[in-house]
Parts: structure tokens; C-alpha cells; sequence
């Protein structure tokens, strides 16, 4: 299951859509709260996720949610998007877990790239 994680509406009927389109079972939420409770409930095999929930553009609250994530479940590769997306917050997306940084609009076809490279590089058996 791919967890979409975005407070806008359109987006998550957006990659639900498009995800669905391609194969993929989802799950969509607008919080970070919504988030986490599904994060400790099973194990997602990507989260696409927002950096910014409130009107705050700072990033901020992304990172923050990231890092939480990735404390209950180091594995599973995130990739980041956001409409205002700059080198400096990709770069402190990266360095906090993050598999890659998408900024939006979106190409439909990249990123359906972006995650099958990510499903493909994590789903790999354990030696």
C-alpha cells in the first residue's frame, strides 16, 4: 500500500488516482496525525508526503513528520513533495530519510518512475 499524505484534497484524489491507474493500493490522509496512526498500525511500502500542512511553507512540519516516520519505520522510502520546494529543503529532506523530492505540478510519468525505482531498490530480499 502506497499512504498519500497531503492537506489538499485535489492532490490526494490526484495520486490516488493516478496510483490506482498504475496498479498500486492506496491510502490517502490530510495530517500528519492521520499519519502516524497508520504508520504504527502496518507497514506502508512507500509514503508519498507533503511538507507543508498549515500555512506555514517553511517545510517544517514535513521534516518533522518524516523524522517520525522513519522512527517507526526506517525502511520504508518516502518521497517528499511540495509546491515550495528549494535545494536547501530537499537537501534537509534527504539527510533526514527521505528516498527523493518531487516539487508539484508533478509529471505524472516521473514519478511513477521515482517510485517504482524506490519499490524496486527497498523491496529487495534480505541477504
Amino acid at each position: 500500500m502506497i499512504l498519500i499524505i497531503d492537506d489538499d484534497s485535489a492532490v490526494r484524489s490526484s495520486l490516488t488516482f493516478m496510483l490506482k491507474r498504475a496498479g498500486y493500493e492506496t491510502e490517502a490522509v490530510s495530517s500528519p496525525k492521520e499519519a502516524i496512526e497508520i504508520v504504527c498500525a502496518v507497514e506502508p511500502a512507500l509514503l508519498l508526503m507533503d511538507m507543508n500542512f498549515s500555512l506555514s511553507t517553511t517545510g517544517e512540519e514535513g521534516l518533522t513528520l518524516l523524522k517520525q516516520v522513519k522512527l517507526f519505520r526506517p525502511r520504508v522510502p518516502v518521497i517528499l513533495i511540495t509546491a515550495w520546494g528549494s535545494i536547501q529543503l530537499a537537501v534537509q529532506g534527504m539527510k533526514a530519510g527521505a528516498f527523493d523530492f518531487i516539487t508539484k505540478p508533478w509529471n505524472n510519468h516521473i514519478l511513477l518512475q521515482r517510485i517504482e525505482t524506490a519499490l524496486a531498490l527497498t523491496n529487495t530480499p534480505d541477504e
